[in-house]
């Protein structure tokens, strides 16, 4: 590999880390790395500085992430079919599984094996005018009917792991005592809910929120769908 493919590995395996890090928070990661803030880290993510040795040793030498940019996990990513070489104007988005633990707030993302589509892709101008950071975006893809019309089995739909803060009527991706839920967040009795949009209530009731085993892990801001 040359050093622009490796650049573009370590950027791909850069932003693998502040999700698993820091929860794609960009700025809490900078801070992990002992800067002010998110702003140098945003510029090694866009290529518009490297990802000196310097910073790699940094990042292998946290905890958990030893080996973190080792040519073996590189070679993994590629194995994924990421295509790391969209430049920085197109961010691209493979679905990816989350694996939840009841007992854990955490999760891990995993590649959609089944999956065989094209990637979604969004312009950096989109992501910026809403306030997006791009490793804060997972895609996902449905797997259940409780959502439907507003979302059918096999949409892929996008969510932002750092808004995790309930909002009345808005649709999130909640750890659910380890089963992963999507929902919509709804204010009542001064409480909270987590309520299907299927009619069918009896099959797909609405579930109190609360308890430290009921995490929200992310809002939906996008989705791509076939059924009109």
């Amino acid at each position: 590999m040359d050093e622009s493919q490796i650049q573009e590995l370590r950027r791909a395996r850069l932003a693998d880390a502040i999700q698993k890090m820091c929860n794609g928070n960009v700025t809490a990661f900078g801070r992990l790395l002992g800067y002010s803030g998110g702003a140098y880290v945003r510029q090694m993510l866009l290529g518009n500085r490297a990802v000196s040795e310097k910073t790699v040793r940094h990042i292998e030498g946290l905890r958990g992430m030893h080996g973190w940019f080792s040519l073996t996990a590189m070679h993994d990513d590629m194995a994924r079919g990421f295509d790391f070489g969209a430049g920085p104007d197109i961010y691209q988005f493979f679905p990816v599984e989350l694996r939840l633990r009841p007992d854990a707030a955490g999760y891990t993302v995993w590649p959609d094996e089944t999956d065989e589509d094209v990637p979604l892709s969004l312009h950096k101008h989109w992501l910026a005018r809403r306030g997006y950071v791009p490793t804060s975006l997972l895609a996902l893809r449905l797997r259940s009917g409780g959502m439907e019309p507003s979302l059918n089995i096999g949409d892929i739909f996008v969510i932002n792991t750092a808004e995790v803060e309930l909002r009345d009527g808005q649709v999130f991706v909640v750890n659910f005592y380890g089963e992963l839920l999507v929902r919509r967040a709804q204010r009542d009795d001064g409480g909270w809910w987590l309520a299907a949009d299927n009619l069918d209530q009896v099959r797909w009731p609405r579930k109190a929120f609360g308890g430290p085993q009921c995490v929200p892990i992310g809002r939906l801001v996008f989705k791509q769908s076939e059924s009109i």
